[in-house]
């Protein structure tokens, strides 16, 4: 009975992390024009300089089950980031980050969605055309660790990565957001914790060519374990729901998910927004805050999840 109680226990918060969006591992991509050449040494250094004392080895990576990139079986690197330790019921572990094998890049459906909302980049698409090859790291034992905590040594880990290679972009699998190496770099500088790690998307839902409805959500915050921000509206300017949007969001993920049901949020327009949680009306399914921004503005939505 007890084996079978821990299996339901396992399975229900795996349907929670699924229904959450929260990812369990993080993961961004790096591509490039030409193949990167790692060197383990300086990575290493730049690891260490970057997040602390820790220790980089070789695993020889697996083939991954993947039929659209070619496959090469290539040594795996693993980081163990010894001054960043994970508390679990057993003891503490470094937390750690997996650099997976560099592969050469034959499809790229994968970057669609990013491409369509890449709003802050109008070369992106220019950029992921011309790259060839990639390189993916992910964190690992680190789902545990609260989430500026975690988030800040996975930024470290990317700067880490670009003082060693010259990349020409990188795709967050978090926030579904191709970015810059450089924008990424000064965005770090001037401390916009989520310049990469989360997105501001905007699709059109409906009405007329004179009014149309409008729904404008973020994308990056569910992953990282709290809920995201969205607002179904017509006849407001989307700048001005961007602005509210990306303020709504550096709250909650500073401050955790406190929101109440039917409080209100002042908009950068001036006007106080009701929230509410609900599920969110575009892909991928996860928790949000939806932002009422009144009768005259607002475009009715499903139920709340709580």
């Amino acid at each position: 009975m007890e084996k079978d109680s821990k299996g339901t226990d396992q399975g229900k918060r795996e349907s929670d992390e699924m229904s959450s969006g929260f990812h369990p591992v993080y993961m961004v991509e790096f591509l490039f024009n030409a193949k990167p050449d790692v060197n383990r040494s300086v990575l290493q250094e730049a690891l260490t300089n970057r997040t602390g004392q820790g220790r980089l080895d070789v695993k020889q990576g697996e083939k991954e089950q993947e039929t659209q990139e070619t496959q090469e079986t290539q040594e795996m690197l693993v980081f163990y980031h010894m001054a960043h330790k994970v508390a679990f019921q057993e003891g503490s572990i470094p937390a750690q980050t997996c650099f997976l094998p560099v592969h050469e890049i034959v499809e790229r459906t994968r970057f669609a969605g990013a491409l369509q909302q890449a709003w802050h980049w109008p070369e992106a698409g220019q950029a992921v055309a011309s790259a060839r090859y990639s390189l993916r790291i992910h964190d690992m034992f680190t789902a545990a660790m609260p989430r500026k905590q975690r988030l800040g040594l996975f930024q470290k880990t990317v700067l880490a990565v670009l003082d060693t290679l010259n990349c020409d972009a990188i795709y967050w699998y978090g926030s579904d957001k191709l970015v810059e190496p450089e924008a990424y770099i000064q965005s770090q500088e001037r401390e916009e914790h989520l310049y990469a790690a989360m997105n501001v998307r905007m699709y059109q839902a409906g009405g007329t060519e004179q009014q149309r409805e409008l729904v404008m959500d973020t994308v990056g915050l569910s992953a990282l374990g709290v809920p995201d921000v969205q607002c179904h509206f017509t006849g407001l300017d989307p700048d001005t729901v961007a602005q509210t949007l990306l303020g709504a969001a550096y709250y909650i993920f500073d401050q955790g998910d406190v929101l109440q049901d039917g409080q209100t949020l002042g908009s950068s327009g001036g006007q106080r927004w009701r929230c509410e949680h609900q599920f969110a009306l575009i892909a991928p399914g996860r928790y949000v805050v939806d932002l009422n921004p009144g009768e005259e503005h607002a475009v009715p939505t499903p139920q709340t999840v709580r």
